[in-house]
Order: C-alpha cells, then structure tokens, then sequence
C-alpha cells in the first residue's frame, strides 16, 4: 500500500502556515508522496483577485523547492488539467485512475476547511474516496476540530504545530505596503516583489 498525501488550495500565495501542515503531515502520517494541488477555480472562496494558475503553481515550486527535489512532493497540475470548478471529489477520482490501484489517497485539509466539510460538494461520496485529514490552522481550535470530526465520522484529526499566517493577511499586507516576512517563505517573497504581484 503506497500512501500517497493531497494538500490543494487556493495558495493566493502560499505561505508558512501551507508549508507547514504539508510538511507535518508528511512526517506524520508517513507519506510516500505528497502532492500539492493548486486550485484552477475555487468553489469555496471567491475567485476575484485570484491571480493566474501558473503564477499560483510557480509560487508553490518556490515554497516547497527542497521537497520536489528530493522527490518527496510534488506540485500536481491536475486540477488545471481538469478544468472548470476544481471540486475535490474529481480531483480523487482522477487520480485514482491515474495512479497504481494499491494507492491509498490522504486528503488534507485545515481547520478552516473542516468546519464547512459538510458543505462541500459530495462530502459523503469524498469520505468514501480517500482518508480526510485536518490540521489545525489557529490556535486553541484542536479540541472543537476533534469534536467536530467525531460527529461527522471517518474524519482524522493531527495535533500538529500551528503556524499562524492566511492568504488574506499577506495580500493586505502587500497592498498597505506593509512588510510580509515572515508569512510567507523568502523564495516566494522575492517572486512577488519581482513581479509586483498584489499591487506591491
């Protein structure tokens, strides 16, 4: 049995909080592979100010760059290659058919994500697809996601370190001019400021 890891997102950028559930997980639940998935359209969240896919998916290499070269992660097109509203129930079935029939999918989400599970399109079918595994993105919320969990079923919740940074915080950040280090990995800092994404 080959345990393969899926960590998707909007990663509008990435930032430390992502890098570090990713990595966490990894070492946790003793993956082979972890495969970092950038949303090509959210349905979760609004896609207006969403920059471009690859610009998204070339900020993720830069995040995790000594991962995917040791062969560890992987930033995985799929979603761009399905097209369309990324739904994540697709996004497992596709790689199902894509990878050996012995692989077994981890899906990883964060607090955040947890808590509207049960709005999620096809959850229940999803539950059925792959392990769904949560990992706290604020402090003090471990507690509340184990309960939660419990009630919804089939649902494994990590106790991992919390890194506290969002997606919003970074792209306010940047447009107040405000310095963003810190929240986000050097290599990806750099690549905003290069290209004067976020209004910088």
């Amino acid at each position: 049995m080959t345990k393969i890891g899926i960590f998707g997102g909007a990663f509008n950028p990435v930032h430390c909080g992502h890098v570090s559930i990713a990595q966490q997980a990894f070492d946790e639940l003793k993956l082979k592979k972890m495969l970092i998935v950038p949303t090509a359209q959210s349905p979760h969240k609004s896609n207006s100010g969403l920059l471009d896919y690859e610009t998204r998916a070339q900020m993720c290499r830069l995040a995790f760059a000594d991962r995917v070269e040791s062969g560890q992660f992987e930033i995985c097109d799929i979603e761009n290659r399905l097209g369309g509203t990324s739904y994540t129930i697709n996004t497992v079935r596709q790689l199902k058919k894509e990878y050996p029939a012995d692989t077994e999918f981890y899906l990883i989400i964060g607090g955040d994500m947890l808590f509207y599970f049960e709005k999620w399109y096809r959850y229940e079918a999803l539950l059925g697809e792959c392990k769904v595994t949560a990992a706290a993105r604020e402090e003090n919320e471990y507690a509340d996601m184990c309960e939660f969990a419990a009630r919804v079923g089939r649902i494994k919740v990590l106790n991992l370190k919390v890194v506290k940074a969002s997606s919003t915080e970074v792209r306010e950040r940047l447009a107040l001019g405000e310095d963003i280090s810190g929240l986000v990995p050097e290599k990806v800092e750099k690549y905003i400021r290069d290209n004067r994404l976020y209004a910088v």
